[in-house]
């Protein structure tokens, strides 16, 4: 009885994990655009036919900027969850986890370049 206890505890993290997911692509507009860009970069990787280092690569990376953008999503609902008003630690929690965003989607594109230039280079 214990074990399928636990079983249904664990597969319950997993629904609460699927909703979270769910609940970022369908509320937070900066979803929608990071879902825009790693589509686009699946595009250009079939397009360029880059190899599959560089496909792990940018997979990677495309799920750290979700994942950042996730624990960003959370971070700022705790905040506000605290206190609506001007507090200025919190703005800097906020702060802080918007800059880890930026900070992955800036080695992002830095990244593209360097793994994109090569093939668009031939091409030109």
């Amino acid at each position: 009885m214990r074990c399928t206890s636990r079983i249904k505890e664990h597969l319950a993290s997993y629904r609460h994990a699927i909703r979270g997911i769910v609940m970022a692509f369908r509320y937070e507009h900066s979803m929608t655009f990071h879902f825009a860009a790693a589509a686009a970069v699946v595009v250009v990787n079939s397009l360029l036919k880059v190899n599959q280092t560089e496909w792990l690569i940018t997979l990677m990376l495309i799920g750290l900027a979700w994942t950042a953008e996730v624990f960003n999503t959370a971070i700022e609902k705790l905040a506000d969850r605290i206190s609506k008003e001007q507090d200025p630690l919190i703005g800097q929690a906020k702060d802080l986890a918007s800059a880890a965003v930026l900070i992955i989607c800036l080695f992002s594109v830095l990244c593209a370049i360097i793994i994109y230039f090569p093939y668009l280079s031939k091409k030109i």
